[in-house]
């Protein structure tokens, strides 16, 4: 069976389902999905939401879905453990990370100082005419998805002293243990690690999780396994 991953490829969402399928031994191939026209999106997506993979003719949407895909195609390394208080424990900090961590990653990424890194990321397959109307309009676009969400209604400060007690509750959990959940990897340290991955590309962001030895050492050991 022919697998295709339709992606952004800076998305966390992406790079999850990537991490996911490399974990796993598979094989695929990438399609990168330019952001205009919004028509193209949907093309694949009917949400316009990606990641999307095709398997074989059956399009799934939405990476916590792809993963449970993934598990029955794949079922070795299990992503969505088996017992019942591990699988409520590792579907909840998935979805902790991709509703809550995601925001910081959205707001951070947009201010001034990380502006620049954030916008080469987002357009790096676009070109020309394109190119520059969306970079002049994705700072506008992001700080409105910011601020209905409510993370970029705080100060930069604010929003600092939340991402902190976060990392500062990660370093704990992991205090003693290799993952997040159990004594295997698992969909939970896929989410939270591709999150910390976009949210290390802000000055701020990485200068906080270099300093959690244990945070550090936690991503070094999921990197080792999915890239």
């Amino acid at each position: 069976m022919t697998i295709t991953l339709y992606q952004f490829r800076i998305s966390p969402f992406c790079d999850k389902v990537r991490r996911a399928m490399t974990l796993k031994g598979l094989a695929w191939q990438t399609v990168e999905v330019s952001l205009l026209p919004p028509a193209r999106m949907k093309a694949i997506s009917p949400t316009g939401k990606y990641p999307a993979v095709d398997f074989g003719g059956q399009i799934i949407v939405d990476s916590t879905d792809i993963i449970a895909k993934l598990d029955s195609l794949e079922p070795a390394p299990r992503l969505i453990p088996a017992d019942p208080r591990a699988r409520a424990d590792a579907l909840i900090l998935e979805d902790w990370a991709d509703e809550s961590l995601y925001f910081f990653d959205v707001t951070m990424r947009n201010w001034p100082q990380n502006r620049a890194y954030f916008i080469e990321d987002l357009l790096h397959a676009e070109s020309g005419i394109k190119r520059r109307v969306m970079a002049a309009m994705i700072p506008g676009a992001l700080t409105k998805v910011g601020r209905t969400q409510g993370l970029a209604r705080k100060t930069e400060a604010c929003v600092i002293a939340d991402l902190t007690r976060h990392y500062d509750s990660l370093e704990a959990k992991l205090q003693g243990r290799d993952w997040l959940v159990g004594e295997t990897i698992s969909v939970a340290d896929l989410a939270v690690r591709s999150m910390i991955f976009v949210i290390d590309r802000t000055i701020e962001g990485l200068a906080l999780r270099q300093a959690r030895q244990g945070l550090t050492g936690w991503c070094a050991r999921v990197d080792a396994a999915t890239l």
